[in-house]
């Protein structure tokens, strides 16, 4: 099998070299990185979001290529399953004087099965889709689904990973695909793909324990046949997936997954007082913390790729206008492009220099993010040391917050004002997008 041994050491040499943050320097190193030969039908590539990571493989090792021949890139697979969405979403568990909120980017964050589906109906394919509540039968589809040398994508819960490291009480949360590429009984491990620099060996027993854990989405697999079912034109997929962005960003179920919900937030952030408010929500001390380490966490990698999504879209934007012909997406390309380095921003703003303890737990997110990707054996050791320093720093600042009310009301203040300017180029970028689909159409 390959080894992608240097791939940290270049996003490493890329980030002294540019001044990039992390996520921003590896989505342009991975861009480039040889596909692994995994031994199956599948070659295992790295990628910044589960779904398009896992559908652009399986999607490979069916055929599927660009009209050059070459792999889709994940921007592109991106793209085609509907590219950025917005969820903001905050929360208040008064009994348990609990506060959190959560942040996504992604078209329909809150249905990975309809978004991939969607993906694959584009392409011209009809996925198959296992589900079972037993896990004697759960393991009967995995290996039958293998047994043409095809790969697989599986939903598993995150918590369950072990080189991810995470903490027990994320267990039943950690929504998440990957890809399956093979079974070895002899070492009773399975091969798979989760993002990383390279494929990953887990147990049996640690991937039937991840698989099983979150009732929803229990046990469930999707395959692709060999070859599309009906094929159509990869410039089609394109543009339906782009039409599926501009209408999602729009016309969600709730508000909250729109992109009103920017312009909300940015309201509550500012806001002297309220119920929703987040002085009253996230009020100083461990409250506070909470919606700032959150808010950094899901903006910049939280399966982002950086910047909300933001930037790996305008990668996909670029691939489309090459493959479209239609040079002007490039100029919605640089839009998402400045919109990215806007989030990423702000995930770094909710976090500043001027308290220490907070500086140190955003270059912590940082770090784990790199430690995740690398999947090496010494990564899930060092994963959970920065989470325990992490909830060390929870309980300090919770004890005594390093800044002031005043110095509070100020962060905040900047928060808002972030986040307004960036409701203000999400729009526009929205129109933009929705003026080149009127023309594309006409």
């Amino acid at each position: 099998m390959t080894k992608q041994k240097h791939l940290k050491q270049r996003v490493r040499e890329r980030m002294a070299k540019t001044g990039e943050r992390y996520a921003t320097a590896r989505r342009h190193v991975i861009a480039h990185a040889p596909r692994i030969n995994t031994g199956t039908h599948a070659a295992h590539v790295p990628g910044c979001t589960p779904a398009a990571t896992a559908l652009r493989i399986i999607a490979a090792a069916s055929g599927l290529t660009t009209p050059d021949n070459a792999p889709i890139s994940e921007g592109l697979m991106f793209t085609i399953a509907g590219g950025i969405g917005i969820g903001v979403m905050s929360f208040r568990y008064e009994a348990e004087d609990f506060s959190s909120i959560y942040l996504a980017g992604r078209n329909q964050w809150w249905d990975d099965l309809a978004h991939i589906t969607g993906a694959c109906q584009r392409l011209g394919f009809t996925p198959q889709i296992m589900e079972t509540g037993g896990a004697k039968r759960a393991e009967s589809q995995l290996r039958e689904a293998l047994a043409d040398g095809q790969p697989v994508m599986a939903w598993v819960d995150l918590a369950h990973l072990p080189w991810r490291g995470m903490p027990e009480q994320w267990s039943g949360g950690g929504y998440h695909m990957l890809t399956v590429y093979s079974i070895d009984d002899a070492t009773g491990t399975a091969l798979v793909g989760d993002m990383t620099d390279e494929p990953v060996e887990i147990t049996l027993g640690d991937l039937a324990t991840s698989r099983a854990r979150i009732g929803k989405q229990k046990h469930r697999l999707l395959t692709l046949p060999a070859q599309p079912d009906e094929p159509t034109s990869l410039e089609e997929a394109v543009r339906t997936g782009l039409a599926a962005c501009h209408e999602g960003l729009v016309n969600a179920r709730n508000r909250s997954m729109t992109l009103d919900a920017l312009e909300q937030w940015a309201g509550r952030l500012a806001a002297a007082k309220g119920k929703d408010a987040w002085v009253t929500v996230f009020r100083r001390g461990h409250h506070f913390w909470m919606g700032l380490w959150m808010l950094c966490e899901f903006a910049e990698y939280y399966n982002t790729g950086g910047g909300l999504s933001r930037p790996l879209f305008a990668s996909g934007l670029r691939d489309a206008a090459e493959l479209l012909g239609a040079p002007d997406l490039n100029d919605l390309a640089a839009q998402y492009e400045q919109l990215g380095e806007q989030w990423s921003d702000l995930a770094a703003a909710a976090l500043p220099d001027a308290a220490p303890q907070l500086a140190e737990a955003r270059q912590l997110f940082a770090d784990k993010a790199e430690r995740a990707a690398s999947a090496d054996p010494e990564a899930p050791e060092a994963i959970r040391a920065m989470w325990m320093r992490l909830y060390e720093i929870g309980e300090a600042v919770s004890d005594s917050f390093p800044l002031t009310e005043e110095q509070c009301a100020a962060l905040r203040a900047d928060l808002a004002e972030r986040v307004a300017r960036i409701y203000e180029l999400e729009v526009a970028a929205h129109a933009a997008l929705g003026a080149w689909l009127e023309g594309a159409c006409s």
